[in-house]
C-alpha cells in the first residue's frame, strides 16, 4: 500500500498574495497618509500652480503687441490682432492714405520696389481698408518681391496675378474698385488695357474707409541653436521702399488731405515722402495670418525648477514623518512586511 505525504506551510510562514492586489492596498495607504496632512496637499497646488504661472507670466518670447480698443487673443502673455474671421493675424505696415466715402476707386502705379534685407513676401501697392485699427477688414492690390502681382484680402484671402518683378521699365498699374461691400482688383502694364484679377466681399463695411499706398516688409529669421525641447531664432526687422505715381483717388469722400499712419507701431525708418504726383513709401511688418512655431517645450517648464524644489521638501518630509506622525501605522496594515 503507497502513501501519500502531504505537506503544509512552515510555521510563521505566510500564504502567498496576490502582487496587484497588495501593491494596490500599499499604493491606497500611502495616497491616504499623504492626504491627511493638509499642509503637504496645499504645498503639491502651489507647486503645480507656479509650474504653470510663471510660464504664463514669461513675455521674453512674446511676439505678439497689444490691441487697445480692439479685439484679441490672448495666451502666454502674449496678445494678437483678430482678423474678421476670428483668426490671430499679423497687421502691421505703413499707410499714406485719405477717407473715402460710399463707391469709389483708387489707382497707382508702381515703378520700384526695393530695401536692405527684401524678403519674398516683401511688398507694396494700394489698400482700402475698414479703419486704422489692427485685425480690421481689408482688401488690397500688391507687387512682390518674388510673388509678383497679388490681391490679399481680410488676411487669409490671396488671389495671384501677373508673375515677374517690378521696376521702372517693367512698371505695374494697380486698381481697387470698391462697389458696396464688394471690392474688385484690376491690374494693367500700360495704365490702359486692364485685366480684373479678382473680387472681395468684405462684409459689414462701413460707409467712409481708408484708402490709400502701403508698404510692408516680414521681419527676417534664421535658426541660432536647436535642441530636443525646442529651438531660438533670431531676426532682423526689414524694410521695403516702393514708388508710387500717377495716384487718383475718385468717388465721394471728404476731401482729407493725405496723412501718413504707422498701423500696429513705427520704426524710425518707416515714413513717406511725396514730390509732386510721386510717393516713395517706407514701411515696415506685415498683413497676413499670424504664422506661429510653436511654444518651445522649455518655455512650458520656466516654472519646473522653483515647483521641484517644493515637491522635494514635501517628499523629504514624507519620508521622515511617518514615525514622529504616527503614520506609519497606515502603512504597516496595509503591507506587514513592508514589501
Amino acid at each position: 500500500m503507497s502513501t501519500r505525504t502531504i505537506s503544509g506551510h512552515r510555521a510563521g510562514a505566510r500564504p502567498p498574495q496576490d502582487a496587484a492586489a497588495g501593491f494596490g492596498s500599499l499604493l491606497r495607504a500611502e495616497w491616504t497618509k499623504f492626504r491627511t496632512v493638509r499642509g503637504w496637499v496645499i504645498a503639491m497646488v502651489i507647486a503645480a500652480l507656479m509650474m504653470a504661472g510663471i510660464a504664463m507670466l514669461d513675455h521674453s518670447t512674446c511676439g505678439g503687441t497689444a490691441v487697445p480698443g480692439g479685439p484679441s487673443i490672448t495666451g502666454f502673455g502674449c496678445s494678437f490682432p483678430v482678423g474678421p474671421g476670428g483668426e490671430a493675424v499679423t497687421d502691421s505696415f505703413y499707410f499714406v492714405g485719405e477717407p473715402l466715402t460710399g463707391n469709389g476707386s483708387i489707382t497707382a502705379r508702381v515703378t520700384s520696389l526695393a530695401g536692405a534685407g527684401l524678403q519674398p513676401w516683401s511688398k507694396a501697392g494700394i489698400i482700402v481698408k475698414a479703419g486704422a485699427r489692427q485685425g480690421s477688414a481689408y482688401a488690397a492690390m500688391m507687387v512682390t518681391a518674388r510673388h509678383g502681382v497679388r490681391m490679399q484680402y481680410d488676411y487669409t484671402g490671396d488671389v495671384a496675378g501677373r508673375p515677374g518683378a517690378v521696376s521702372a521699365t517693367s512698371p505695374r498699374w494697380l486698381r481697387l474698385v470698391r462697389s458696396g461691400d464688394v471690392l474688385t482688383g484690376y491690374e494693367s502694364a500700360d495704365g490702359t488695357r486692364w485685366t480684373m484679377v479678382g473680387t472681395a466681399q468684405l462684409g459689414g463695411l462701413p460707409a467712409s474707409v481708408q484708402a490709400g499706398l502701403f508698404a510692408a516688409s516680414p521681419a527676417s529669421s534664421h535658426t541660432i541653436s536647436q535642441s530636443i525641447t525646442g529651438s531660438s531664432a533670431a531676426g532682423a526687422l526689414t524694410l521695403t521702399t516702393a514708388r508710387f505715381d500717377h495716384v487718383s483717388v475718385s468717388g465721394g469722400r471728404p476731401g482729407g488731405r493725405w496723412a501718413g499712419d504707422a498701423v500696429g507701431g513705427s520704426s524710425p525708418s518707416e515714413g513717406y515722402h511725396r514730390s509732386g504726383g510721386t510717393f516713395t513709401v517706407s514701411g515696415t511688418g506685415d498683413i497676413a495670418p499670424l504664422v506661429s512655431n510653436g511654444t518651445p517645450v522649455e518655455r512650458t517648464l520656466l516654472g519646473a525648477f522653483a515647483a521641484l524644489i517644493t515637491v522635494i521638501v514635501v517628499g523629504a518630509m514624507f519620508m521622515t514623518a511617518e514615525y514622529r506622525r504616527g503614520l506609519i501605522r497606515v502603512t504597516f496594515a496595509a503591507s506587514p512586511a513592508r514589501t
